[in-house]
This record gives C-alpha cells, structure tokens and sequence, in this order.
C-alpha cells in the first residue's frame, strides 16, 4: 500500500511541477542518463589542483574525486545542496560509496609510506564531513555532506576497513565563508575558520575527509589543520566532483593517478 501511495504522489507531482533533468534540463527525467554517466568514472586524484591544499608535516593529503566539476556535473551537485533537488541523494550516496572503497586503499598506501610502517589501526577509520556555516545548513534544510560521509563508510566498511561517521568540525563564530555563488578566483581567496570538537576522541585516530567539490582547497586545509592540532591523523580526502585548475582548461586533465581496488597507479 505504501509502494502505490509514493507512486501516486510522484504522478501528482509530475504533474504538477514537470521533472528536469538536474544536470542539462531535459524534460521528464530527473537525472538523464549521459549526465549520471559523468560520475561512473574510476576514483581519480585530484589535490594538484588545489592551490590551498599546503602538506601538514611530511605528508601531503590525497584527495580522491570521480568528475571535473564543470556543466551538467556542476549543475547536478548544485541542484542536489541548493535547489532543492533531494532525489540526487541516493544516487550521489552510492557515488560515496564507491570513493570509499577506493579511499580503502590509499589508506593502506600511506601506512605503509612511514619510515616506520604502522599497522591497520584497530579503531574504524573516522570519516569527518566538512562543515556547513549554519547560514548554508538552514538554507539548505540538511546536511548534504553527511549523506556523503554516510556512503563513504559503507564503502570503507564493504573493503574490509571498519569506519564511522563523526561530526567533529565546526565552522568557527564569525565564519561567513559561504562558498555557493562564488567563482573559482573568490573562492580562492575565502578565508576558512573551522575548529575541532571532542579532542580527546580524536588524538591518534585515522581520519577521512569528506566534501562535496574540491575547488582552492581551503576549506578541506583548514579541516586538516584543526584535525591535525587535535591529534588525529588526516590520511585522506574525497570529493565528489573537482573544480578544474587554471592548467586543465582546454587540455583535459593531466597526469594523475587513478585508483584501483589493487591499489594506486599512474597514468599519463
């Protein structure tokens, strides 16, 4: 009964507000299918093209992202966080998931990179969702990267590595680092505060970062700075979608590396 209820109500509202395509404006379909494939891509490297994104210590953060966040790609994300577009939750969800199993791998690479190699931690992974300013988080009316966060631990969970959500970053008071509506020269210039919560939960943890678009880096820095200064350990990054670099226009994108569920391995 319920299953011809939601039926019903999706033809009510068919007809009263006609589905778009989220990503190109096709009429009737929610998502056409050549923009959804722009997602089906293998997990692919991308913090070379954020500007912001300095190393902490030695090491520098891997960020894994599946698109370049540009047309429909762009659009899609958009329509999902901004406008109200909530049907994206579930397909955008199992994108996640994907990002997490590959991140599972990049998580054993930089383990074993230590002079001295550390074991799998026992402890699941915590996966960090960026923080929202609570201006964006009420305009929005849910926490869009803590569904992302949500698949990347089914995902990390599918390849063997325990994982949880946690909520332990806030944006700092006075924080009005808005990001929607700006250009990628704006966003570069944003100044991102954020602050960790729970300090004593999270020394010595291995932590994965989880945002929507990779653009000049700076909120995904100053999330690993306020990590790092707690004590854990920010292993990696996933995206869904990256904002091309200065260097990508008109050129596709350069040398990176792919992932694999063997593991990581360059192109180009």
């Amino acid at each position: 009964m319920a299953a011809l209820v939601r039926a019903w109500w999706a033809q009510v509202v068919h007809l009263v507000l006609p589905v778009r395509c989220a990503g190109c404006d096709l009429a009737d379909v929610a998502w056409c299918a050549s923009c959804r494939s722009a997602f089906d891509e293998d997990p692919w490297r991308c913090e070379d093209r954020a500007g912001r994104l300095d190393p902490v210590g030695a090491r520098g953060l891997p960020v894994l992202t599946l698109a370049d966040c540009a047309g429909p790609v762009r659009a899609a994300v958009i329509a999902w966080k901004d406008r109200g577009r909530r049907d994206l939750t579930r397909p955008l969800v199992g994108h996640a998931r994907r990002l997490g199993a590959a991140c599972a791998a990049v998580l054993d690479e930089s383990l074993a990179a230590e002079p001295c190699p550390r074991s799998r931690p026992t402890a699941p992974v915590l996966v960090v969702p960026a923080p929202s300013t609570p201006v964006a988080r009420r305009r929005r009316g849910f926490a869009h990267v803590d569904e992302l966060a949500r698949g990347v631990v089914e995902g990390l969970r599918a390849a063997g590595r325990p994982a949880r959500v946690a909520r332990v970053l806030r944006r700092r008071r006075g924080d009005r680092a808005d990001q929607v509506g700006r250009g990628v020269r704006d966003r570069a210039r944003v100044d991102v505060r954020v602050a960790a919560r729970h300090r004593d939960a999270l020394h010595g943890r291995v932590v994965v970062l989880v945002d929507d678009v990779l653009t000049s880096g700076a909120t995904l820095a100053a999330a690993q700075r306020a990590l790092v200064v707690a004590g854990a350990s920010p292993r990696a990054a996933v995206t869904l979608a990256s904002t091309p670099g200065p260097a990508d226009r008109g050129a596709g994108r350069g040398p990176m590396h792919l992932v694999a569920a063997g593991g990581v391995a360059p192109t180009g």
